[in-house]
């Protein structure tokens, strides 16, 4: 996923792609880091944690639910590359 992000912000760059700033974008960046890709990490982590045990508890999966706080990380330091960049291609 973090290669993704970089291939896009790559060619924001390159391409010039985004000219100004879009309130879409931003929406779109907080949906995808804010809610979807936690979501679907989260899930995947647990059913691998749960496969193949006889008993699980709270504090093996509670580094799950860190996920979120990192992704919201990670999501806050897109939104300022992709400002720099626009801002970068303005001048």
């Amino acid at each position: 996923m973090l290669i993704v992000i970089f291939i896009f912000n790559f060619g924001v760059w390159k391409y010039k792609i985004i000219k100004k700033r879009n309130r879409i974008l931003y929406l779109i960046v907080f949906l995808l880091f804010g809610l979807i890709v936690p979501y679907f990490s989260v899930d995947f982590e647990i059913k691998k944690a749960v496969k193949d045990q006889p008993f699980v508890d709270g504090f093996t999966l509670l580094y799950v639910y860190f996920r979120f706080p990192i992704w919201w990380f990670i999501g806050i330091i897109e939104v300022l590359i992709l400002t720099k960049l626009i801002y970068k291609t303005k001048s």
